[in-house]
């Protein structure tokens, strides 16, 4: 599952100013009438998907837009499942700090703390390098743990969670932990693993219970056993051939996804759900200890001097589906955009240019419960 736009978000967050749209843009109304005009434009050139705006609760827009499907006339709406890609990790990052908190496992261990059979380099690189994308682990790895190149059909080949550890025990480390960042999905389907091995809960378990549920995230997850029926994009391939997606065309079993995917990719949410895990942040549902949500917060968030204030910026795609979402922390202002065209991929322009629409002034400051 690659990942895309995290520094080009937050470097606007860093950036933008009223200037970049002009100063004709003075209220809040015409804000959001040129966001619908770049919707509009995004669907009249083949783009689809949902946008999703909410600033302290408040949702300003939702709305889909182009269709869920890619030969049937379906319009998307704001209640179809989309897949989120490597927000994913975003979970499986959180999770660290609540398993933490709840004493089964301490970011600051090794691997090899956690899981004490585990052999190789991998073995001396903590939990939170892992995290961090410091480990000095490669992005994708074969049978034999040799560094390979994304390609989306990995990401649905069997691999059970033994033989993904048998994998990483054969990785060489590609740089001394904690010298370098190098974004590495291995490290996040190994950390899916040893929550796994640390908690005697399945991955999918976890999220359920310490992610989706406090949250009241009902719209997330790698399959849906509630009775609840639920529509879900197709993925569409260049010209608009059919990729579909994992639900409707069993692309994992019951268990969930393939190893390639668990703890890095895969997940399935509504804009909303999605939304509810940063609104769940803000709230400190997560947590019982105010200041372990502040260790969580200080290791994920960045400041942003023009926004004053904390913010983050996750992306995903498979280079089909595409996810990108931002969050201000203090403001509690929230954007989400999911599409489902491999060539009219979200976050190369639409996202940058909604955001410019939103500078740091677009909300009055009043009360910051």
């Amino acid at each position: 599952m690659k990942t895309a736009g995290f520094g080009l978000l937050l470097a606007l967050a860093a950036s933008v100013s009223l200037e970049a749209v002009g100063e004709s843009i003075t209220d809040l109304d015409l804000r959001l009438e040129n966001v619908r005009d770049l919707i509009n434009q995004a669907s009249s050139e083949g783009a689809s998907g949902v946008l999703r705006i909410a600033h302290r609760g408040e949702v300003l827009i939702e709305a889909g837009f182009g269709s869920a499907s890619c030969s049937v006339d379906e319009a998307v709406t704001p209640a179809h499942v989309f897949m989120i890609g490597s927000i994913t990790k975003e979970f499986t990052r959180i999770l660290a700090f609540v398993l933490e908190e709840n004493g089964q496992i301490s970011v600051d261990q090794t691997v090899s703390q956690v899981l004490p059979d585990f052999e190789g380099p991998i073995g001396s690189v903590t939990l939170r390098q892992i995290l961090d994308h410091t480990g000095g682990l490669p992005d994708l790895v074969d049978q034999d743990g040799r560094p390979i190149p994304y390609r989306v059909e990995n990401d649905y080949q069997p691999l059970g969670r033994d033989q993904l550890l048998a994998r990483a025990e054969r990785v060489q480390l590609i740089s001394q932990p904690g010298e370098t960042e190098q974004y590495s999905n291995l490290g996040y389907q190994l950390l899916a693993a040893t929550y796994e091995v640390a908690t005697g809960k399945t991955y999918p378990e976890l999220l359920r219970r310490h992610v989706f549920e406090p949250a009241n995230m009902q719209d997330a997850g790698f399959w849906f056993s509630d009775g609840k029926r639920r529509s879900f994009a197709d993925g569409c391939l260049a010209g608009g051939r059919r990729w579909g997606n994992p639900i409707d065309d069993n692309m994992w079993d019951a268990s969930g996804p393939s190893w390639n995917l668990a703890g890095a990719g895969g997940l399935l949410s509504t804009a909303a759900s999605l939304a509810g895990f940063f609104e769940g942040i803000s709230a400190g549902v997560y947590f019982d200890d105010p200041d372990q949500l502040e260790r969580y917060k200080a290791s994920r968030m960045v400041f942003s001097n023009r926004r004053q204030q904390r913010v983050m910026g996750p992306s995903g795609s498979n280079g089909i589906f595409d996810a990108v979402a931002f969050w201000a922390d203090r403001d509690r202002f929230s954007v989400i955009l999911m599409t489902n065209r491999a060539d009219h991929r979200g976050e190369d322009g639409l996202i940058r240019d909604i955001l410019r629409l939103f500078p740091p002034d677009s909300f009055p400051r009043g009360n910051q419960d």
